[in-house]
């Protein structure tokens, strides 16, 4: 049973310098996390070692927001605290396992990057933090990743695909690259959570800031199973109720949602899609 760790309360206390926090943990985990500075917001890159990507096969860019508004013990210390143990799991696992069983070296293709700004939505996708990297990636011809986004995973045993709306005028070919990713997006949840897992109408986060650009992105939530069965009959999951308020604390969160959620994470390091 996972037990959330003690750093994680010192992660969620209101004068914590959470980017700092970040940072720290990564490089005490022997990586690199530079600070991507973009219209006054900071973005966390997390530098990988280069042998642990393969050309042949997509990048899976991994997404979650570090800002929060109040406690935010759910929305979304959670997820980012449960990314930064996976990325020193992974570093350290891929890092030190020199072959496969067919003889070759080992890679995840994982791209993490921890933003900021995101709880700024509120006010218009083009507000949110994530708005200007989507952007860049747009730029740099980087729109062929599959990018997950993961918000408010500490709560709940069910994960959750949100139910995304298109623009109307969206390309076929859009269209298309979407509906591939939503189905590898569906499949790695039915294969993580022993096939409990939803889809439903969300909020958008940080995907929407891709998708304005362009670019498919899927997020991914977690909810209790009786608030999953009470939103299907038109109610707002208790989960959601709490966000932004003193009740998204420590106290709300379920160990079980970070053990689902790491198996998710493992997976998709595991997952291999031919570019």
């Amino acid at each position: 049973m996972y037990t959330i760790p003690s750093s994680f309360q010192i992660f969620i206390s209101p004068d914590c310098d959470r980017a700092a926090f970040i940072q720290n943990y990564l490089n005490d985990a022997g990586l690199e996390a530079p600070i991507l500075q973009m219209e006054g917001k900071n973005h966390i890159y997390v530098k990988f070692p280069q042998n642990q990507y393969n050309p042949t096969f997509r990048i899976k860019t991994v997404i979650a927001h570090y800002d929060r508004i109040g406690i935010g013990a759910n929305d979304n210390s959670a997820a980012v605290f449960c990314l930064l143990e996976w990325a020193s799991e992974i570093a350290r696992f891929y890092g030190g396992a020199q072959n496969t069983a067919a003889g070759g070296p080992l890679f995840h293709n994982i791209r993490l990057i921890f933003t900021d700004g995101e709880e700024l939505g509120a006010a218009g996708v083009a507000e949110q933090g994530a708005f200007p990297l989507a952007q860049v990636f747009r730029r740099l011809g980087i729109t062929n990743d599959d990018i997950f986004v993961f918000d408010c995973m500490g709560r709940g045993d069910v994960p959750i695909l949100t139910q995304t709306n298109l623009p109307r005028k969206a390309p076929a070919k859009f269209v298309k690259a979407f509906s591939d990713l939503e189905q590898r997006a569906a499949t790695l949840l039915q294969n993580s959570a022993g096939g409990r897992w939803f889809s439903l109408p969300c909020n958008y986060s940080d995907n929407a800031s891709f998708i304005a650009n362009g670019i498919p992105a899927v997020a991914i939530t977690m909810l209790p199973s009786l608030e999953v069965t009470a939103a299907t009959r038109g109610e707002i999951p208790e989960t959601w109720q709490l966000l932004h308020t003193a009740g998204d604390n420590l106290a709300s969160l379920t160990p079980q949602s970070f053990e689902i959620f790491h198996n998710i994470l493992n997976n998709l390091a595991a997952l291999k899609t031919l570019c």
